[in-house]
């Protein structure tokens, strides 16, 4: 078979520059550093199997949406697919960056190939545009040799016995000890959208943007995100139950430390928590008393590249790396990600593997991601959401009033989403 040139970019950061584009026929795709090892060898079937080449080129996160963004405006022909962060599919779509992939996939059911919150992700204005390459799912760790110093029963992996914040707040209280450095509970991504839109969701008050994606009047001040914001507020200054002045970055370490009772955080921490050798377990996720379960989701996605000329090649090897069963039961077991194709999903809920630690966490984040997950706000401005929304649950860690912060950030947000209406 002749081998026709296909590259999947992830182009080294200098090649951001036009000056720097590649010179070869290769077709690109923008590609995250985490996922050449565990894509690689079904890359090279896919060029197997069609004759299609394939060059994989890679970035950290923060320089791959970069990149992304600079060969949008020069409007480079050289890129035949990128990887697609969940949240940023309605602004890629509007602004043309990728394609929709409706006449591809003409037909299928959708929500058989994949679970129906990464539908929902990868799609925008009634059509899907970027097929889910994997997802998350949020959990909720928890230190048992401190809670058995407490006196603290451990908290349940089964519905009927979800803990509400109400107690755990309660049980945090006779965990901490400021003085020996033990905190009774840290969110994961302290102060992230992604991780603490539970909050708001749970207590009734939504994603925070309407549903045409294009306004947040009302929507970051109404009941449900007050009591969220609140309640963060107490976290950090009322009730002094959580850190002050640690990044994102740092909380998992603190956990792993043994300085923490109960740890909010995704399902790709389990490895890191049994090398320290802390004995620890894992439940489901907390709710409001009276409100709903809700976690966050989403993960990677990959789309047609909005400027390529030869979109049905990279059609074809979106639908290969995504809608493949055997590429998603692969993926999840080198990669250790939750996968969105149903194959895999089954494959976790039925497996024996998944039983016992370090991999029964998968199986309790495919329990929520099943059960609870909700996807990020969707909006063409998410960018400009996520930076305004994240600075300001920052604001309110350090003592900013709720009310006054959220009220601030709805009328930036609301002005930033201008040039999108």
């Amino acid at each position: 078979m002749i081998r026709k040139s296909l590259s999947i970019a992830t182009l080294a950061f200098a090649a951001m520059s036009p000056a720097h584009a590649q010179e070869s026929d290769d077709l690109s795709l923008l590609v995250g550093i985490w996922a050449v090892e565990p894509l690689t060898p079904w890359v090279e079937q896919f060029t197997e199997e069609t004759g299609i080449g394939v060059e994989i080129q890679s970035f950290p996160f923060r320089d791959l949406l970069q990149t992304i963004e600079v060969r949008g405006s020069a409007k480079a022909d050289d890129v035949g697919a990128i990887f697609v962060d969940a949240p940023l599919v309605p602004s890629y779509a509007v602004r043309g960056l990728i394609q929709p992939m409706a006449k591809y996939l003409e037909g299928a059911d959708l929500e058989e190939i994949w679970a129906p919150a990464t539908v929902d992700a990868g799609s925008w204005d009634g059509m899907m545009w970027a097929p889910p390459l994997n997802n998350s799912s949020q959990v909720l760790y928890y230190n048992r040799e401190l809670l058995r110093a407490a006196e603290i029963q451990d908290p349940s992996s089964e519905e009927s016995g979800r803990i509400t914040w109400e107690e755990l707040v309660e049980n945090a209280k006779k965990i901490t000890d400021s003085e020996q450095g033990i905190w009774g509970m840290v969110f994961d991504q302290i102060s992230r959208y992604y991780q603490l839109q539970a909050l708001p969701e749970s207590a009734g008050g939504g994603s925070g943007v309407s549903d045409d994606g294009l306004s947040v009047e009302g929507m970051l001040t109404n009941d449900g995100w007050m009591k969220a914001t609140q309640f963060y507020y107490d976290l950090f200054n009322t009730w002094n139950i959580a850190p002050k002045g640690i990044a994102p970055g740092q909380t998992a370490e603190l956990f792993a430390a043994g300085k923490v009772g109960y740890f909010v955080g995704g399902h790709w921490n389990v490895s890191a928590f049994q090398e320290a050798g802390i004995d620890f377990g894992m439940a489901l996720h907390p709710y409001f008393e009276g409100g709903t379960p809700v976690t966050g989701t989403n993960s990677w996605h990959i789309g047609i590249w909005g400027h390529t000329n030869r979109a049905d090649e990279a059609a074809q090897l979106v639908k290969f790396l995504t809608a493949s069963p055997e590429v998603a039961l692969d993926y999840t077991e080198k990669h250790g990600q939750l996968p969105a194709h149903t194959a895999a999903l089954l494959n976790i809920d039925i497996s024996p593997k998944y039983n016992n630690m370090p991999k029964a966490g998968m199986k309790l984040a495919t329990y929520e991601a099943a059960n609870s997950a909700v996807t990020r706000a969707r909006t063409p401005a998410f960018l400009e959401f996520e930076e305004i929304v994240n600075n300001s649950f920052e604001d309110i860690r350090n003592g900013g009033d709720p009310a006054t912060v959220m009220g601030e950030a709805e009328q930036r947000i609301q002005s930033a989403m201008r040039r999108y209406r």
